[in-house]
């Protein structure tokens, strides 16, 4: 498990950001170690010729591989009830009512949320997200998996995608068996000494360990396709993004390896503790690094949110190869139901009126994909030529 790597990659790293760094074109996919020194270069996310560099030449391997194609997923909140205290999170249970209304959907209530996105929106591909609910165990998340799966077999198709807490090998087992194609989870910060500052409390989420060796749990459990990133600003971010290249790389060296990457940045939550964050990095620092992380491994999809404002969000997106929301409520029954609230400071882009504008500016948006969508390592060495 990377928990046994964990201090040996922290410290990695203290050499690695002295170390003179490639140019963006000798740098080799998938090692860590060509990439982490250049996030420390003096020019790096500054706008310069550098930059130039990074963004150019991740567009033209994005675009290689998907041709402009964007791949929309939208979130469906299942429950805002939490037993996490998350500083900065607006779930968090210590949070008594500011900006939040809490509440769990019934089945009926998910299976109107959903159709209302399918039918009203065109939206084939659903991530059911959940708070740390003690009333939503495995079971339950099976349950709506099938649920969500059954209305998506009988309108032509689509994938079920999940956010939830750490979980068990068995527990991510019996959801594949379910027909569940994606499961994401941030590990938030890979800054060992911060974690408990901001997570408090003897929870799952808590134990640092636990959540980073999850990924491997998802992957032994044959779930297709695996979401790993960090939550940029609750630590110092070079150093979370050299740690999550070198978690990839490590994930890769095993066997399979995560085809999905978590790009969160901090945002102001109206009942969270904190609010901002000295560590957060600037947009242009943001993208460039999301653009060095496309070099790194061009076959796995940015997740690109509504955190963002939309022009971040079509930056990031360049060249394709990304997942991209579109339409989005990050509170129980936020669609059809019109319930309140939220988890986080969000946008929403309504699918029907920015599919246009993702056309305008060179992108495709694909709302039913498949698997094979995302692309694999037979084309990974192909596009790096």
């Amino acid at each position: 498990m990377f928990s046994d790597h964990y201090q040996a990659a922290w410290e990695q790293i203290a050499g690695l950001r002295r170390q003179r760094a490639a140019s963006p074109a000798a740098l080799r996919p998938l090692l860590a170690s060509d990439f982490v020194p250049l996030l420390w270069e003096e020019e790096f996310g500054t706008g310069g010729a550098l930059d130039r560099a990074i963004l150019g030449r991740a567009a033209a391997l994005k675009s290689a591989l998907y041709g402009g194609r964007v791949f929309a997923i939208v979130p469906i909140y299942v429950t805002s009830i939490c037993s996490e205290q998350c500083v900065y999170c607006n779930y968090r249970a210590g949070n008594k009512g500011i900006g939040v209304e809490r509440r769990r959907l019934s089945d009926p209530e998910l299976e109107q949320e959903a159709q209302y996105l399918v039918e009203q929106k065109g939206l084939r591909v659903l991530e059911l997200v959940y708070a740390t609910d003690p009333r939503m165990r495995v079971d339950a998340m099976c349950r709506h998996v099938e649920l969500l799966r059954r209305l998506l077999d009988s309108r032509g198709g689509g994938l079920v995608a999940i956010s939830a807490e750490a979980l068990e090998e068995s527990e991510y087992r019996l959801l594949v068996g379910a027909g569940l194609s994606i499961s994401v989870l941030w590990q938030e910060t890979y800054d060992k000494s911060r974690y408990p500052m901001l997570h408090p409390g003897k929870t799952k989420k808590a134990n640092f360990e636990y959540r980073m060796d999850a990924y491997e749990r998802m992957l032994l459990a044959g779930v297709p396709h695996v979401g790993i990133g960090v939550l940029s600003g609750l630590a110092e971010w070079k150093q979370d993004w050299a740690m999550l290249m070198l978690h990839e790389e490590y994930l890769r060296q095993c066997g399979r390896g995560a085809t999905i990457l978590g790009i969160p940045r901090l945002k102001r939550a109206p009942g969270a503790l904190l609010q901002e964050s000295p560590f957060t990095p600037t947009r242009q620092e943001f993208v460039v690094t999301v653009a060095l992380h496309n070099i790194f491994s061009p076959t796995t999809a940015a997740f690109v949110s509504t955190r963002e404002e939309w022009d971040v969000c079509v930056e990031l997106a360049r060249g394709g190869g990304c997942l991209f929301t579109l339409n989005c409520s990050t509170t129980p029954g936020g669609y059809s139901l019109q319930h309140g609230g939220c988890q986080f400071t969000s946008h929403s882009y309504d699918a029907p009126v920015y599919s246009a504008k993702l056309w305008a500016e060179g992108l495709e948006p694909i709302f039913l994909w498949k698997h094979q969508d995302l692309l694999g390592e037979c084309q990974l060495e192909a596009a790096c030529r």
